[in-house]
């Protein structure tokens, strides 16, 4: 699969310089809806300067806002499965304000959007960066398609890249 991250613009603008949180979100046993965690899982075999934070959310992201406003991050960059209308494994990067374009499919207890809210309630300046990756199949108890497996490779190959471009510890 020839890999191409839709809108990657938004991940360059990144500042390394800045706090930045990198969380994953989805469930282990629902088929392409653990590719977020997959990516983290990635993520966390590497070192990252003290300015970047990983957080395996699995299934359950409310449960780490708490976590979020104590590292005060200036950027949360969220992975997560998304139904985009677009072909299986496809990559695409949100923004806040165009997140209602992509349905992050895991069966989060609030949505993205009012995850955002209520995060700029306690972090005026956050930010929020979404990267999604269309699903082939969200099905319990099946294993990862191939697509979305190269999508998870190369978008974690990708994020190693960038986040330890500024201050790698190993």
């Amino acid at each position: 699969m020839v890999h191409k991250i839709k809108k990657e613009n938004l991940l360059k603008k990144i500042s390394m310089n800045k706090k930045i949180c990198v969380m994953g979100i989805g469930n282990f046993d629902r088929a392409d809806d653990y590719s977020g965690v997959a990516v983290i899982e990635n993520l966390e075999t590497k070192k990252f300067a003290e300015n970047i934070k990983i957080i395996n959310a699995g299934p359950v992201p409310e449960a780490f806002t708490g976590v979020i406003k104590k590292f005060k991050p200036d950027v949360l960059l969220v992975i997560d499965a998304a139904k985009m209308d677009e072909k299986p494994g496809t990559i695409r990067v949100f923004t806040e304000k165009d997140i209602d374009d992509a349905y992050m499919v895991t069966p989060h207890q609030v949505s993205m959007t009012m995850y955002m809210k209520y995060l700029k309630h306690y972090l005026k300046d956050i930010s929020g960066i979404f990267i999604g990756i269309e699903p082939v199949s969200l099905t319990y108890l099946e294993e990862m398609s191939t697509e979305v497996k190269s999508s998870v490779e190369y978008i974690s190959k990708y994020l190693i890249d960038l986040l330890q471009k500024n201050g790698s510890k190993g």
